[in-house]
């Protein structure tokens, strides 16, 4: 696991921003499915002590986010093509909710900050720079849920990524040359700019299909391995 996934500890809470750090990874894909957490090795990468990390990582254990392992250690949990495509169905519904509702509530400064967001988005990608289009992807789609003004169904979308999170390193490079994102996103922007509902949930949910059939590929090659190796 590499330490360059997490940043160092600031003045506040340290159980709270080993929380927000692990989230972050998780929201963004920036942790493999299968990958192994280890106390230690992540209280030193964050250059804190043992205690407030293993508090944290228990936390996401108990909610079912991580997989406590012995040796003082979790495991982000693998995830088969069942319920990956359960998760991207429900996706589709509160997502598509929040950005319907959002295209009604949405002000100027959002939507320049969303064209800001996406024109890097689509650079990064371009660049084949994974980390950093998982994380401006992320930060796109949550300005526009936020926008909802629905911070309840804030909290369940983001409950939901921090379970597909993981699953979204498959996209890359598998989607470099595609141009799904790119064709859902500006459909997604010329609605809000019209305050155009029906077609903001539309580009949405297809933008969530589109993820979801590379994830989905990439689980049932995994599969498949799998049982080759048996």
């Amino acid at each position: 696991m590499s330490t360059a996934l997490f940043n160092a500890a600031p003045r506040k809470s340290l159980v709270t921003h080993v929380e927000d750090e692990i989230r972050a990874a998780l929201i963004e894909g920036r942790l493999e499915p299968g990958t192994r957490l280890v106390t230690k090795d992540l209280a030193h990468s964050l250059g804190i002590s043992i205690t407030p990390v293993r508090e944290a990582l228990v936390r996401f254990a108990a909610s079912g986010v991580l997989a406590a392992e012995p040796a003082q250690s979790f495991r982000v949990p693998t995830m088969t093509v069942a319920q990956y495509s359960e998760i991207a169905e429900i996706r589709k519904s509160v997502e598509g909710l929040a950005a319907y509702n959002a295209a009604g509530k949405i002000n100027g400064s959002e939507i320049a900050e969303m064209r800001g967001l996406l024109k890097k988005y689509l650079a990064a990608k371009a660049e084949k720079n994974q980390h950093l289009a998982l994380t401006l992807n992320k930060e796109f789609r949550f300005v526009l849920y936020a926008a909802a003004r629905m911070p309840t169904l804030l909290g369940v979308i983001e409950m939901l990524w921090l379970r597909a999170g993981p699953g979204f390193n498959y996209l890359y490079p598998e989607a470099q040359s595609g141009s799904g994102d790119h064709h859902n996103y500006d459909d997604l922007m010329q609605a809000l700019q019209h305050k155009r509902a029906d077609a903001a949930r539309a580009a949405i949910e297809h933008a969530i299909e589109d993820g979801a059939r590379i994830v989905i590929e990439a689980l049932q090659q995994r599969e498949a391995q799998r049982v080759t190796v048996k």
